[in-house]
């Protein structure tokens, strides 16, 4: 029942004659979900979570010490999937965790023998979730998805769905639409969310990493792998990064059109982000131009 309901909050289309009382129920519902959702994955037994060795699909995620003590709750949902991973990775950073697994929650430590891997790499930032990904499981399809988030049951599937139209796309559940003016492209705030205007797949579609986004990673070039390029354009958001790289290599991207809002934050997952300084404060704009003058897009590449 919590999942169908949860489903139905993120699927179901917004009336626009909604009244007070519809809104009013939404709202309730919604923060019914917030508080159940996170007590469900707190209390589900690990047999309802588990890999599929046959699959082909790798998850890759990364976190921080602000969120180490709630990833486990993201974890949990993507190994409660419909179309099981067939593995989930969780790449930390070593200065940021010294000690290794020693240092880590027994809660998140519990989910290994249930196909949780934990790698500990350089610090790169937000770009851990798939920098090392990409390239150690080359073969696989890589599944990028956010430490805050409590993912619905299926996910994995709505993207395998949409990757199966267009095996030659980037997939999202979550995207903005690259919108032009008169002086090139309008800032980042003023992109529509979730509305794509019939044109999908394409290369003004912007994957956004919180609904989970499907990769392949034969679409991005040996210049992607570029840690310098990363530290001297001082690239924060990872997207950008991923949208330079698939346009370098002439790659759209297609929407699957699936869900209307926002999957649920874990609560208090928030205290730390990026999101209000890349947005609110316009650095998306400023990363955008300096990250495609870096890779040499100009407006060609979305033709």
């Amino acid at each position: 029942m919590l999942h169908s309901l949860y489903n139905y909050f993120l699927t179901h289309k917004k009336n626009r004659q909604r009244n007070s009382l519809h809104k009013w129920l939404h709202w309730q519902l919604y923060k019914f979900l917030k508080s159940q959702l996170v007590e469900h994955y707190k209390n589900l037994a690990t047999s309802n979570l588990r890999v599929d060795a046959s699959s082909n699909i790798v998850v890759s995620l990364t976190s921080f010490p602000a969120r180490i003590d709630v990833v486990h709750l993201a974890i949990r949902s993507v190994l409660n999937q419909t179309k099981k991973p067939k593995q989930v990775v969780l790449w930390l950073a070593n200065e940021q965790f010294p000690l290794g697994e020693q240092g880590l929650p027994n809660k998140l430590l519990e989910l290994k023998p249930l196909g949780l891997k934990i790698d500990f790499c350089e610090d790169i930032k937000a770009h851990k979730k798939y920098f090392f990904s990409f390239q150690e499981y080359s073969e696989n399809l890589i599944v990028t998805v956010d430490d805050d988030i409590i993912y619905p049951r299926n996910f994995l599937e709505v993207l395998l769905d949409t990757h199966q139209k267009y095996p030659n796309c980037v997939v999202a559940n979550r995207v903005r639409y690259m919108e032009v003016g008169a002086d090139g492209f309008k800032p980042y705030r003023e992109w529509k969310i979730n509305k794509v205007d019939g044109d999908n797949p394409s290369k003004r579609i912007f994957s956004t990493g919180a609904g989970g986004v499907l990769y392949q990673p034969r679409f991005f070039q040996n210049s992607f792998y570029d840690i310098e390029g990363i530290k001297k354009t001082n690239c924060r958001n990872d997207d950008i990064w991923l949208k330079s790289g698939q346009l370098a290599n002439n790659v759209s991207v297609a929407f699957t059109n699936f869900y209307v809002r926002q999957f649920i934050e874990i609560p208090d997952s928030q205290k730390e982000s990026l999101f209000s300084s890349n947005v609110f404060e316009a650095d998306n704009d400023r990363q955008m131009d300096e990250i495609f003058k870096y890779f040499g897009i100009t407006n060609k590449a979305f033709d």
